[in-house]
């Protein structure tokens, strides 16, 4: 079995793979107090059978922390995409290093799991959207604050706005303070995807697949028009896909 680990900014994804079946996920807080308990815990049942592991990460300072308490746990060492392994996506940014490893591989996951040239939003802690083109190259994207950074800075600046929980709102015109926070959450995120979506594709891939992805995609996704699918353990599978090439 493959275990894979997106470490992102505010959460862990992980991802166990039999074959190409994906068996299990689940996620771990970023500041987990006790990585090593979190990871025995979740990976109890299926832990004799975990024969590699595959990591991609967008915070160096934990990677270090995620890497020793799975050699603890598994005695296996970790493969690093970016570091040890190849995304197998071309990079065309101006400077590449800028660009965080999964994104290259939610690219390479696009690509291949969803036909070719793709747009992938990616709603997590920032929304980043990004275009993979025809020949497998990634030419560029878009970064701009996600929903909980959003909802912080309402929260934090304003001297009447509430921290809230961020869920389905009951329509898109609020009737009380925090149905209008979430009206305006999900509705403006929506609207931020769906207008750069339709502004990258009239000039750089009018045919592109949108795909979204990341921790607010089951929630956010469905309201965005111009998603034509929501995946969201993309970048656990282009985890999966490289360290299938690769023979991780």
């Amino acid at each position: 079995m493959l275990l894979t680990i997106d470490i992102g900014n505010t959460s862990i994804h992980n991802g166990i793979f039999k074959g190409r079946i994906l068996k299990k996920t689940f996620r771990i807080p970023m500041y987990s107090k006790n990585l090593n308990m979190e990871y025995a815990k979740n990976l109890n049942r299926y832990l004799k059978d975990i024969d590699s592991v595959i990591i991609t990460s967008v915070v160096p300072q934990a990677l270090k922390k995620v890497e020793n308490a799975i050699k603890d746990i598994t005695g296996k060492k970790s493969a690093v995409v970016g570091r040890d392994l190849d995304s197998g996506v071309k990079n065309l940014y101006n400077n590449p290093g800028q660009v965080g490893p999964d994104r290259l591989v939610n690219a390479r996951a696009a690509y291949e799991l969803y036909g070719g040239e793709c747009i992938i939003v990616d709603f997590g802690t920032a929304i980043t959207i990004d275009i993979v083109n025809q020949r497998m190259q990634y030419i560029g994207g878009v970064i701009a604050p996600g929903p909980g950074i959003s909802l912080w800075a309402l929260s934090e600046k304003t001297a009447l706005l509430p921290m809230i929980t961020i869920k389905k709102p009951k329509g898109i015109l609020g009737k009380e303070t925090k149905e209008s926070m979430r009206a305006g959450i999900i509705y403006g995120f929506s609207s931020l995807c769906d207008g750069i979506v339709c502004k990258l594709k009239k000039r750089y891939c009018r045919n592109a697949k949108v795909i979204v992805t990341g921790g607010f995609s089951k929630l956010i996704g469905p309201y965005c028009e111009t998603a034509d699918r929501i995946d969201p353990d993309l970048t656990l599978k282009g985890l999966r896909l490289i360290a299938e090439d690769l023979n991780v």
